[in-house]
């Protein structure tokens, strides 16, 4: 709760700017076109309404995260109660699932609605049902209106979907229709988001990862990596120690589970990456992998807690390591939240040498997007100049802010820069952000040309 009592970052601005400029709620579907709409989370903001810089448009992922910890027990407590307790303790402490649980965006959403999946999956190979593939279909469309890396789901589920069926030497017809009921729906929605908006999609850009560098960050993260990268191959080693374990033991146990795993962690997440044209792979694309990364490593910890003194004791230190390490990220954000671009702003404003204050950004985009809603909606009409790049003043604004993103550490470019015209800056504050989320802020000042004062 307390990381949700911060400052909205970038995307999430941009978000209720996207949703500002609609005239209805269908226009989520068919007038935005951009990549940073999350259906399920734009809804949501269009009928909460404008309210600028305002903490409750995180509610919904707040009460879906607090969903997703349930879900989580309910998945484990198919196996056992322990493995029960250690899928609920990962998903609970996990910084990543913390962060997203406090954004106003559709990963959580996302990621309660795979957890959901699962278990009605579940339920349906107990026990096929209509009511069963009607309710699994539901929550399949509204997984893709929460975000549409849902697909990674989908796609791993159907593969153990038709391997399950076949173990129960159904007919193929019966399967078809079995299938029909279960995933038509989706398959249909999607087809519909495709025409109506995916085919007109703009990407929001970014600093540029490849596949599998987000790919490892992902696997580091799932046990609590931070950005240090010496950190992080540990924690990914691991997490890919956990999964091949947790594989192992599924298949020990003779479960066609492991098909799912396989694709819903390793697969797929490696595969749709070639089906678009995208450069950008965060952390925060491979988030259904590292959902079902935690239940699987909660399955391994739950095997080790139960084989022995030294698994107790194994698994003890494993959970102490891992609340150690996602407890201190989580310190971060408490810390640093997502910048506080308020107080940057208020900063900036208050010791400003000149009015009405001017401003420059290394990032155009970036820098001028967020400062410019910040100060529209503090400032009550306070004039103040943004000058970009092609306008850049010969005796250059007073303000220069860099940035720097998430999934580094906030080490400033230099303690002082001259600019294209030699008008130097002088580094006055950073303003880091905690990790996978807003941008860290460096902030300089113009000084006078005859050096540092």
């Amino acid at each position: 709760m307390c990381a949700a009592f911060n400052d909205l970052w970038m995307d999430e601005i941009w978000s209720l700017e996207l949703v500002r400029e609609l005239h209805s709620a269908l226009g989520v579907f068919t007038q935005t076109h951009h990549d940073n709409n999350h259906y399920l989370n734009s809804l949501f903001i269009y009928f909460l309404g404008q309210r600028g810089d305002w903490a409750g448009y995180r509610i919904p992922a707040e009460v879906f995260g607090i969903g997703t910890i349930v879900l989580a027990w309910l998945i484990g407590a198919r196996r056992d109660r322990w493995t029960a307790f250690f899928c609920m303790f990962l998903v609970s402490f996990s910084y990543v699932l913390i962060l997203y649980s406090s954004e106003a965006r559709g990963y959580v959403p996302l990621i309660f609605f795979c957890f959901l999946c699962l278990l009605v999956l579940h339920s349906f190979f107990d026990k096929p049902r209509w009511q069963s593939a009607a309710l699994f279909s539901l929550s399949t469309v509204l997984g893709l209106t929460s975000h549409l890396t849902f697909v990674i789901f989908l796609c791993a589920s159907l593969l153990w979907f038709w391997v399950r069926l076949l173990k129960l030497k159904w007919s193929i017809s019966r399967i078809a229709a079995w299938t029909a009921a279960c995933y038509a729906a989706p398959f249909i929605y999607f087809v519909g988001l495709y025409v109506v908006d995916l085919r007109y999609l703009q990407i929001g850009g970014g600093t540029p990862i490849t596949v599998l560098d987000g790919y490892g960050a992902t696997l580091a993260w799932a046990f609590g990596g931070p950005n240090a990268s010496r950190w992080q191959w540990l924690t990914g080693a691991i997490s890919v120690l956990g999964l091949v374990a947790g594989l192992v033991l599924l298949i020990r146990d003779r479960s066609d589970e492991w098909i799912f795993f396989l694709g819903a962690v390793v697969v797929m997440p490696l595969t749709m990456p070639l089906f678009e044209h995208g450069t950008l792979h965060y952390v925060r694309y491979f988030i259904v992998a590292l959902g079902f990364l935690l239940l699987l490593l909660g399955r391994v910890l739950g095997w080790l807690f139960q084989s022995g003194r030294s698994g107790k004791i194994t698994s003890a230190f494993l959970c102490l390591f891992f609340l150690t390490l996602n407890g201190s990220a989580v310190g971060s954000l408490l810390k640093y939240g997502r910048g506080h671009i308020v107080e940057a702003t208020k900063f900036m404003d208050q010791t400003a040498k000149q009015q009405p204050v001017t401003f420059g950004g290394e990032q155009d985009f970036r820098i001028q997007f967020v400062l410019s809603i910040y100060w529209r909606d503090m400032m009550d009409g306070k004039s103040a100049g943004y000058y970009e790049h092609d306008n850049w003043p010969t005796d250059g604004p007073e303000w220069v802010i860099f940035h720097g993103e998430s999934f580094t550490q906030p080490v400033p470019p230099g303690k002082h820069f001259t600019d294209k015209f030699d008008n130097p800056y002088e580094l006055v504050r950073i303003f880091p952000t905690a990790p996978l989320s807003g941008v860290h802020w460096f902030l300089y000042r113009k000084i006078p040309r005859s050096g540092p004062q």
